[in-house]
């Protein structure tokens, strides 16, 4: 007899949780499942419309979790209005005043007297449930006023590297303006920087941290403070460098960026763990090449020195994505993964994915189960986005694991 997920929320809500020194286990389950992990990413707010989310909605996802042996759960602090049109900004009541300009007055958990993460993170980790936010290295409505100045991703012709429809709105066109923030510019490296100190010193009893990005593209990255740090690494002007030598620069500025993050992660608690969303199979399936003009070498990614990467399984590829997959996976060898695996049926504004039903992800979380018992650098696999699936696919996803 198949449940949905209100009844099955419901009968959670009935039984009791029995703690045993210090740590919970629904009787549902009792322990976690052995060998690879699994688990979700979803968001405080992004994609969930005007619909508010908070203590309850998360609690009862942690008994789900848990019921099911899930034992990682990665939260995204905060929304693109790029992709999700009704939902932007910070969501969580940050203290920097430079970062009060980017606040979601949306979000419940962006207001002191409603802030409920930090409940959630003690929750989850009565229920053996490791929990990690994710934030991009990316800029939203409101950086201007917070940090002037502020540089972007630049083509070589001066324009942006996100298009804007001619029909935009004016708050769509502001996010997207905002969006593509560059790390060589000092003022979007000290929003970053701001950023992560602001939200680690809050919650220090997180598991970690997954970045992502910074990144650039194949033809990025131009502005004035690119072109400044080419001339003073390399001695020559950006036109005049090989694309080898472009690589190689992308490479160092990328890993050296990386490092000083993760510098203020372990100041903030040395025992965070440091992830990073990184590896993709393009469309001519040169996946090499896509990820060198980004700036994400494995060799520097390798002396960053990474707890594990991120790549993403999309669906993009159709009947290949397996084998596309795979071939990321082996190209950032010898660091360990855990797929994000977007099972989505619906895809967000401006973010077009081939829709995911429960055969696709059946099949991939076989292939998972399957590939993992040969290659131990693959250490699981994470969904997403969980606020924003139809039941079918949750539950598909737990017969599955």
């Amino acid at each position: 007899m198949e449940i949905n997920r209100s009844d099955f929320l419901k009968m959670l809500g009935a039984l009791p949780i029995v703690f045993w020194g210090g740590q919970a286990c629904n009787n549902l389950s009792g322990e976690a499942k052995k060998g690879m992990v699994f688990g979700w990413t979803t968001c405080l707010t992004y994609e969930t419309n005007d619909r508010k989310l908070g203590f309850d909605y998360f609690s009862q996802m942690l008994y789900e979790m848990h019921a099911h042996g899930m034992t990682h759960l990665i939260v995204m602090m905060a929304s693109h209005g790029y992709f999700s049109p009704l939902n932007h900004g910070l969501a969580w009541p940050v203290k920097n005043e430079k970062l009060r300009f980017q606040m979601d007055k949306q979000a419940v958990n962006a207001y002191e007297e409603t802030e409920f993460f930090s409940k959630i993170i003690k929750k989850a980790h009565a229920l053996n449930i490791k929990v990690y936010i994710e934030i991009k290295y990316l800029g939203m409505i409101g950086i201007k006023e917070g940090y002037p100045g502020v540089g972007f991703l630049t083509k070589i012709d001066g324009s942006s590297t996100k298009a804007i429809r001619p029909e935009a709105s004016d708050y769509e066109r502001n996010a997207t303006e905002t969006l593509s923030i560059c790390c060589d510019s000092s003022q979007a490296h000290q929003y970053m920087r701001d950023k992560i100190s602001d939200v680690l010193t809050r919650y220090t009893d997180l598991d970690g941290i997954v970045l992502e990005h910074p990144s650039f593209g194949g033809e990025t990255c131009y502005c004035q403070a690119s072109r400044e740090r080419i001339k003073q690494d390399t001695g020559k002007e950006a036109e005049e460098l090989s694309v080898e030598e472009f690589q190689s620069w992308k490479a160092i500025r990328i890993r050296d960026t990386l490092i000083d993050l993760k510098n203020i992660v372990k100041s903030i608690n040395p025992n965070f763990e440091y992830g990073f969303y990184t590896g993709f199979s393009p469309s001519d399936g040169d996946i090499a090449k896509f990820q060198l003009d980004r700036g994400h070498d494995p060799k520097t990614l390798k002396e960053v020195g990474f707890d594990f990467l991120m790549p993403y399984c999309e669906g993009r590829h159709q009947e290949h994505e397996i084998e596309e997959i795979q071939k990321v996976i082996e190209y950032l060898a010898p660091m360990d993964i855990y797929l994000h695996t977007v099972i989505r049926r619906d895809s967000p504004h401006n973010y077009q994915l081939p829709p995911k039903g429960p055969e696709y992800i059946k099949s991939i979380i076989e292939w998972g189960k399957e590939y993992a018992k040969t290659n131990p650098r693959f250490k699981g696999m994470s969904f997403f986005n969980e606020v924003k699936i139809p039941d079918e696919n949750r539950e598909a996803v737990y017969d599955s694991i």
